[in-house]
């Protein structure tokens, strides 16, 4: 395999800084909370690629002839889905968090290898969330007339209490101190602030959310780019929505948040991930100025995509051993591995396979079976780089 590599140094590098919220708006509120789980709620909020929608817009730009084949793939539709149960002890705390997950619908209808993409709270909720999602129950999704997988599935769990909101007096003041020592730039003090805030087990999603913007600024000081999108996409988890009239920080700022995140993906060679943030930047309202700054990062993307150059992405396997990355080619491979990777299991919208790893070896992915991500599982902190592989 021709290993070139497209220089990502040519996504524009004028990176869009961190904006300061008023701590005025970190505000407490000091509610009694329910002491029984039933007060609990843990919700599921479907996060799954819109199979419906997509499959519109395909129909209205699609000629005459092309109607049948769009219309050939029907998505699995939901027959059963229960909430997760909430852990007693986060429950009697306080405790409120989030799950997000990726899974597989098979030809039954069943729920197949759930996978924690990432979350955040007490790491009860992982297990109560996993337990609930294999509980689901589904009509298969059918393809050309016969059942078949459906595999570009997720979903986020949102373990919620009722009756609290805001953040707590002593939670306020040890905000307010950690982001005292930041601003004079004692990063090594602010550092060691919010570990210890992070180790509370009361925090609440307001507080959460909070958190998560002081972590992202601090990662942005440091320069850890991983760190920074990680607290960015959490912030996003966390923060609630305008359909459910529960945001923490207001649209503006989640518009900042997905740009400042497109910006970072780009640098990354992360190209789906940055297209999916400017699609939902794009639906905002009285966004368009930052959509226009945006574009030229865009454009750079897609030419990127078209080009005749591979696309490489460095990688570093997290703790719990698995990395997920939607491809935008239909042609991968791994090189310079250093470590332990177990499988790499190719996810698609109607059909999935799963392989050993073999570096330099191209698997190139039939066009019938659609976008695709891969899962790849290995020790923790093996490297290695996937390479998106031009067609040429």
């Amino acid at each position: 395999m021709k290993r070139t590599q497209w220089n990502k140094a040519n996504i524009d590098s004028n990176v869009l800084q961190p904006t300061r919220l008023p701590l005025s708006k970190l505000a407490f509120v000091f509610a009694t909370l329910c002491t029984s789980v039933i007060c609990g709620n843990a919700l599921a909020q479907e996060l799954s690629i819109p199979c419906d929608e997509v499959e519109k817009k395909a129909l209205e730009e699609a000629k005459e002839n092309e109607v049948t084949r769009i219309t050939a793939f029907q998505p699995a539709m939901p027959i059963e889905r229960a909430n997760p149960r909430y852990p007693a002890q986060a429950a009697r705390k306080g405790q409120e968090g989030w799950v997000r997950m990726s899974y597989v619908v098979d030809e039954e209808g069943r729920v197949k290898d759930p996978v924690v993409d990432d979350f955040f709270g007490n790491s009860a909720f992982k297990k109560s969330a996993l337990s609930a999602v294999k509980k689901w129950k589904f009509e298969p999704a059918v393809k050309d007339g016969e059942p078949t997988q459906q595999c570009h599935q997720s979903v986020q769990m949102d373990f919620v209490l009722g009756g609290r909101t805001g953040a707590s007096r002593k939670f306020v003041s040890a905000y307010k101190d950690a982001d005292a020592l930041f601003q004079a730039g004692d990063i090594d003090a602010a550092e060691a602030a919010l570990s210890e805030l992070k180790d509370w087990d009361t925090l609440n999603r307001y507080e959460n959310t909070w958190l998560l913007n002081l972590d992202s600024q601090i990662a942005n000081k440091l320069g850890d780019v991983e760190r920074e999108v990680q607290s960015i996409g959490r912030i996003l988890s966390s923060n609630g929505s305008k359909r459910h009239k529960n945001m923490v920080f207001d649209e503006n700022y989640v518009a900042y948040s997905l740009q400042r995140k497109i910006i970072l993906d780009s640098q990354r060679g992360l190209f789906a991930d940055a297209l999916s943030s400017f699609s939902k930047l794009k639906e905002m309202d009285d966004q368009q100025t930052r959509i226009e700054e945006i574009t030229p990062i865009i454009e750079q993307i897609e030419t990127a995509i078209a080009s005749n150059q591979n696309l490489e992405v460095p990688v570093t396997i997290g703790e719990n051993g698995n990395w997920f990355h939607t491809l935008v080619r239909s042609q991968f491979a791994f090189n310079d591995i250093k470590g332990d990777l177990d499988t790499v299991e190719v996810r698609c919208e109607s059909h999935r396979e799963k392989f050993t790893v073999a570096e330099g070896h191209v698997w190139k992915i039939p066009e019938s079976w659609g976008q695709c991500r891969v899962l790849v599982k290995g020790d923790d902190a093996t490297k290695f780089n996937l390479i998106e592989v031009a067609q040429s």
